[in-house]
């Protein structure tokens, strides 16, 4: 079965938000990311209409800066726009497993949209053990299971795909991949081991290290994984 292709966006207002969700959805995505930490200003407003306007296909994500992201303000602010922009009911929202005081906030996200509990490292990819360890802490408190480590070998996407040969993991539940150019290959056998949703960007708007375009993604998904 085919994953859902949820293509990452930036923009520096809502305008410019918008345009590129339409743009992703007619270019063939199921689900559009939000990098609301790309934005000039964070208004919550303005944010709840548009989130409201494609709600289904949205993946909210405020993205900190401890986290590889922009957002660099208060955590206590960023998990009340969370919390607020959760109520025009996104399909998903992203929150970091490092995220402090994890079993409450989650536990109320998950009252009103699906919960992707993610985990990224940018400098470089943990052991075994380690990884094993974040995916399984994660599937306490989300719906889906995001592990995202930063590859520079073989080794390191052996490692990485691992994941999805656990029995205690259910591969329905989990996303597992790396970044960088060593580790592009991960993101499209990860969709072949069953992660159930793969991340692309828009041509020429690489939002992640080694991200592939979402025609690009889709054309090789169709050779690897015909219908």
């Amino acid at each position: 079965m085919k994953p859902l292709i949820c293509v990452s966006v930036m923009g520096r207002d809502e305008a410019e938000l918008e345009e590129k969700i339409e743009r992703a959805l007619s270019l063939g995505g199921d689900l559009v990311e939000l990098r609301l930490d790309f934005l000039r200003e964070l208004n919550a407003s303005r944010l709840e209409d548009l989130i409201s306007s494609f709600a289904d296909r949205i993946v909210i994500t405020l993205r900190p800066s401890w986290e590889g992201g922009r957002y660099g303000g208060g955590e206590q602010r960023r998990i009340e726009i969370l919390r607020r922009l959760s109520e025009s009911r996104p399909a998903y929202v992203d929150l970091e497993l490092r995220t402090g005081s994890i079993v409450e906030v989650s536990a109320e996200l998950r009252r009103r949209s699906k919960l992707i509990i993610s985990s990224h490292d940018f400098s470089g990819t943990p052991s075994e053990d380690e990884l094993t360890s974040r995916a399984l802490e994660s599937l306490r408190y989300g719906d889906l299971v995001k592990i995202v480590p930063t590859s520079r070998s073989i080794d390191d996407n052996l490692r990485i795909l691992g994941l999805y040969r656990r029995g205690d993991l259910p591969a329905e539940r989990l996303i597992a991949f790396a970044m960088g150019e060593a580790g592009a290959v991960t993101r499209i056998l990860a969709p072949m081991l069953g992660s159930p949703i793969a991340y692309a960007c828009l041509p020429g708007e690489e939002v992640a290290p080694g991200q592939l375009n979402i025609t690009h993604f889709k054309r090789i998904l169709d050779l690897v994984m015909p219908r």
